[in-house]
């Protein structure tokens, strides 16, 4: 019976030992995926945060063109004002048959030179210098009008100036806000790739979890296993010594007892005086009785 008691144990606990061993394969690999998505959420984290930056840099650059197309578009706008401005005093002033600037020069001089060196009537001195009077006027009011053609010229071609940065800036702002959507959609991937990571690893978390409370259930059944085993082999090692010490003990009985049977025939023989003779055996097994005693 004792032989079957220390057996049946010993199944038990390699059973247990091969659970105990899967257990634990099964809950340090959960526990290195775990760790494995961890880091990978660390590097997409940084991949977000560089795309973040990009972003950041993007909104920037396009602000700082908004703000200085605008800055163009309100010159322009300005510079429409002026010059409708320009045109509105033109609209209040004398109307000329376009005369040519150049042509009433060249007849202020030839009635200058008439007059200085033709003989002329009193008259027709008046008469001429009348009429350098009026085409000296005429000639400054198409100067003016030359200047306001010239001025409005020159807006112009500050209107078109203006309207052309807008429009170099709107196209950088295009182009960038066609990057910082592309840059967008990164992000936005990489935040729903961060989100599927991390419900991977919640899982992983809870397997690991799961076969580390298994594990610690199974170790413990398994320690107690151990223990059983061992008072076990220490209760058989107890029967086993308390059988040997009952063989010895049983076997000493035994020898004194033959000694005994042979001391009473040495002494019946003795006092048979001489009539039977003492063996070398008899004397040893006498004195071997001497000695106990």
């Amino acid at each position: 019976m004792g032989e079957e008691n220390t057996q049946e144990p010993t199944q038990d606990i390699s059973s247990l030992k091969a659970k105990l061993d899967l257990l634990n394969s099964e809950k340090e690999k959960w526990f290195a995926r775990k760790e494995e998505l961890k880091q990978k959420i660390a590097d997409l984290i940084k991949e977000v945060r560089e795309v973040k930056t990009k972003n950041d840099s993007f909104s920037n650059s396009i602000k700082e063109l908004k703000e200085k197309r605008d800055a163009q578009n309100a010159d322009v706008r300005r510079l429409i004002d002026e010059i409708k401005e320009m045109n509105k005093k033109k609209d209040n002033k004398v109307v000329l048959d376009k005369k040519d600037p150049i042509a009433i020069k060249r007849r202020i001089e030839q009635l200058t030179t008439r007059i200085e060196t033709a003989a002329v009537s009193f008259d027709d001195e008046k008469k001429c210098m009348k009429e350098i009077k009026q085409l000296k006027k005429e000639l400054e009011l198409a100067k003016s009008f030359m200047d306001a053609g010239k001025a409005a010229s020159e807006v112009s071609k500050k209107i078109d100036i203006s309207k052309n940065k807008a429009e170099e800036f709107h196209a950088q702002i295009s182009g960038l806000a066609k990057e910082n959507k592309e840059s967008y959609k990164e992000f936005t991937r990489l935040s729903k790739e961060i989100n599927r990571v991390k419900k991977e690893q919640e899982d992983a978390f809870d397997k690991f979890i799961k076969f580390k409370q298994e594990f610690s259930e199974v170790n413990k059944g398994f320690k107690d296993e151990i223990k059983k085993v061992n008072v076990n082999q220490r209760d058989h090692k107890q029967v086993q010594k308390k059988r040997k010490e009952r063989a010895v003990s049983e076997r000493k009985e035994l020898d004194h007892r033959k000694i005994e049977e042979k001391k009473v025939k040495v002494e019946e023989k003795i006092k048979s005086k001489g009539k039977k003779i003492l063996t070398t055996e008899d004397l040893i097994a006498f004195q071997a009785s001497e000695e106990e005693k």
